[in-house]
């Protein structure tokens, strides 16, 4: 099978969750793909670009999650049926999923359930319910810490020397002068500038670039 052309190559990346409505599970999928050169440039955009796009997934899905649960509300809950009866297993592995998600070992899920009046062993489909919500509302407040240390270490992490060296082709390509245009857009020369700030300049400058060329063979 031949080889696909260099303007159909790409990456795709895809993030799921999964959220607790009454008896009931909702999975959200977000998926984006992107065309990828085989150059050092486009190589670096697209890490750039990957993460970038993996944070505002993350945010998305997050605003998603918060309009369902908006939407709900607890005289359309769907009621527990038989509460009396054993956890089910799908309720016994959303548990399992949720221990998972906030990286907890055994001792610290029965230590948690303990502290609220279950015993794990016994659990019953309605305690199993309120317990679920109970972890859920922990890995929600988990995934919006850790989605904010991300974005803050990225943010803050120095320009590499990929992103450098990015800058410094493009803005020859471009007949920019990058110090110029860092300071323009960020106040700042391109050795100064944080990880993000570079990785806007340089998909900017892509984009700028792409445009040109589109003109050229147009």
């Amino acid at each position: 099978m031949p080889a696909k052309p260099q303007s159909e190559r790409s990456v795709t990346r895809t993030y799921r969750t999964a959220i607790k409505l009454g008896d009931d599970f909702i999975t959200i999928e977000e998926t984006i793909t992107l065309p990828i050169d085989a150059d050092d440039q486009m190589v670096q955009q697209a890490v750039d670009l990957g993460w970038r796009i993996f944070r505002s997934q993350r945010e998305a899905v997050e605003q998603q999650i918060a309009h369902i649960r908006e939407q709900y509300t607890p005289a359309t809950a769907i009621t527990v049926r038989d509460p009396d009866a054993p956890a089910s297993e799908r309720q016994r592995n959303f548990i399992a999923a949720l221990q998972q998600a906030l990286g907890w070992s055994g001792e610290q899920l029965a230590s948690f359930a303990q502290q609220h009046g279950y015993d794990l062993v016994s659990l019953n489909k309605g305690q199993a319910s309120a317990f679920i919500d109970e972890l859920k509302r922990l890995s929600d407040e988990h995934q919006r810490v850790v989605i904010a240390e991300e974005r803050a270490r990225y943010a803050n992490q120095p320009i590499t020397d990929k992103q450098r060296n990015a800058i410094a082709s493009l803005a020859r390509d471009l007949s920019l002068d990058p110090d110029a245009e860092a300071q323009r857009r960020f106040q700042a020369p391109v050795a100064q500038l944080t990880n993000e700030q570079a990785a806007t300049l340089i998909n900017e400058w892509q984009m700028a670039q792409r445009a040109r060329d589109g003109r050229r063979s147009g």
